[in-house]
């Protein structure tokens, strides 16, 4: 009785179980290949009185066939949909997490106090100041970006920029289409050409970007950076041509060359190169400058950054920095905050333009309307600034950040007439407080 019961289960639990589990197949077919060679032992497991013959057992096995290949089928099937199922939510991630077009930026408020010795101008300045910063995605390796900035002086309560007897805005800073070409990086348009540390260029150009970057074994990658295009801003005021010296008001209008390198030498330093050529378009004058820079983490908290610049000007041709930074404010981290000091040599001949960074150089942009009417302006334009930058940078809450920094050091002055410094060197000093916003 005990053998009829088991006979009697066991084709239909075979029948099952290879209808669940694709992995039973080979058990079962091994089962039925025994049974076959071995036809003794297969009537012992029978249910039924009749006797086993080689043709049942071929028919069982091709029942059995039948259903395998039946439950191969339906797994096939629910693979192809469940990989159906996991493209589209994928397509809906990237669309809810990678929408068509972002839209960031960041508002400030800014206060600026300067003072300069024996120049009459604008001691401080109170402004608001709101960027915009918009991407469209073209496809999965194109984008179109635009930057958008709106300033108003607090202080007079008007627009940022006015000149030529009118008011008018910038709405748009930057426009240029980004992408990739193999592996090859490529930047199209009008954008910011920004030279390591920004120490010698930091203005925007109509041109092209092309970047390749080669792997290297610290997880970094070792950049090369070829910028090439047009840029209208005031440049080589000053220089020698023939017997003259470059007249300001009408320095505009350059081809801008500009060659970078960022290498990453250990695990926690990188060196910076860059060179760069401005040629004006219709006199055909020109000025190189060469940098070289390197940053590293001393360890955990203390970042040491230090660069070095010269140009093939006449006089007024080389420059250097150094700056030692105590942590970092990031602004998803409430509370995080840094301390730094930076001391400067900067020349107005050593950039590939005539202003110096760091918002030091008194006499550009805000404060050139009024300075302009001070006889001694241009003096102070080209010339060089010695000092130092004590600042500090605070996290209060998530997404904002307060800078203070206050710069002081010593101003030499530039003559026009000989392209070279007076050797009169004037006291200046400059404070700021800003809070930034971040959305």
């Amino acid at each position: 009785m005990k053998k009829k019961m088991m006979v009697g289960g066991l084709l239909p639990a075979l029948v099952l179980s290879t209808c669940g589990l694709a992995g039973a197949q080979p058990a079962a077919m091994d089962t039925l290949t025994a049974m076959e060679q071995n036809p003794e032992a297969g009537s012992q497991m029978r249910a039924s009185t009749e006797p086993v013959t080689q043709e049942s057992l071929q028919e069982m096995r091709r029942q059995l066939e039948e259903q395998l290949q039946q439950a191969q089928e339906l797994q096939n099937r629910l693979n192809a949909q469940l990989g159906s199922l996991e493209k589209r939510m994928k397509k809906v991630e990237k669309k809810t997490n990678e929408p068509n077009i972002e839209i960031h930026g960041y508002g400030r408020l800014r206060w600026d106090g300067h003072h300069y010795e024996d120049l009459q101008g604008p001691s401080n300045k109170k402004s608001v100041w709101l960027n915009l910063f918009v991407k469209h995605r073209i496809n999965d390796r194109w984008t179109l970006n635009s930057e958008h900035e709106f300033e108003n002086n607090l202080s007079d309560n008007k627009g940022a920029y006015e000149g030529d007897g009118k008011t008018y805005s910038r709405p748009v800073l930057q426009l240029y289409t980004e992408g990739s070409i193999g592996d090859v990086n490529v930047k199209l348009g009008r954008y910011y050409l920004q030279s390591p540390y920004k120490f010698t260029f930091d203005e925007k150009i109509d041109g092209v970007q092309v970047r390749y970057g080669l792997p290297t074994k610290w997880g970094r990658k070792a950049n090369f950076t070829l910028n090439w295009g047009n840029t209208s801003t005031n440049t080589l005021y000053g220089e020698k041509r023939d017997s003259a010296p470059w007249d300001h008001f009408f320095s505009a209008d350059f081809k801008v060359l500009s060659l970078m390198g960022e290498f990453p030498v250990a695990k926690n330093t990188n060196i910076s190169t860059h060179y760069g050529k401005m040629t004006h378009r219709k006199e055909h004058w020109s000025r190189k400058t060469w940098s070289i820079g390197f940053d590293t983490k001393l360890n955990r908290d203390l970042k040491l950054t230090a660069a070095i610049a010269k140009s093939d000007s006449e006089g007024l041709n080389k420059s250097h920095f150094i700056q030692l930074q105590y942590k970092e404010a990031r602004p998803d981290i409430p509370g995080s905050y840094d301390i730094y000091v930076k001391k400067y040599l900067q020349r107005g001949h050593t950039g590939m333009t005539n202003w110096f960074n760091d918002d030091i150089e008194p006499t550009h942009g805000k404060y050139r309307g009024e300075l302009e009417k001070n006889a001694t302006f241009w003096d102070h334009r080209q010339g060089e600034f010695n000092g130092i930058r004590v600042g500090v940078d605070f996290v209060p809450v998530r997404n904002t950040k307060l800078l203070l920094h206050y710069t002081f050091g010593k101003m030499g002055l530039f003559d026009p007439g000989t392209s070279k410094l007076t050797g009169k060197r004037d006291d200046y000093s400059f404070f700021r407080a800003q809070w930034e916003m971040y959305f």
